[in-house]
């Protein structure tokens, strides 16, 4: 079984973003949820995403192009063990979250396609 480090996760999400926001996403990487409170779980992912940052820096500047540092931060809080809670009570106070639910007869009519449509974030 083979399973993708999520530092390698985190870091192909940020290169498949827009160039321009690449940076601001590198330093702005939040961590939320309760898996994410094991000890010193942010100082590692933050560790392993510098490493993957920097051996692609080098890898450029020995093809001879110009590189700039990338500042990688890993921001924890005191509340991220309730992060999730939280964004999911302000998903379901917008007015559109109840036009966007789904009975069970919608899923025995359509299947599980229709969990891949997201109505509501597409209004937002």
């Amino acid at each position: 079984l083979h399973t993708t480090p999520l530092s390698d996760l985190v870091d192909r999400a940020i290169q498949s973003s827009p160039i321009d926001t690449r940076r601001a996403l590198y330093r702005n990487i939040v961590l939320s949820g309760g898996s994410t409170m094991f000890k010193d779980f942010g100082r590692r992912l933050e560790r392993d995403i510098r490493k993957r940052v920097d051996r692609r820096m080098e890898a450029q500047v020995a093809q001879g192009r110009q590189g700039t540092g990338v500042e990688v931060k890993v921001n924890t809080h005191h509340m991220q063990r309730y992060a999730v809670w939280f964004g999911g009570s302000v998903l379901a106070s917008l007015p559109e979250f109840h036009t966007a639910c789904r009975t069970k007869a919608d899923y025995e009519e359509y299947g599980p396609v229709i969990c891949r449509q997201n109505p509501v974030l597409s209004a937002v």
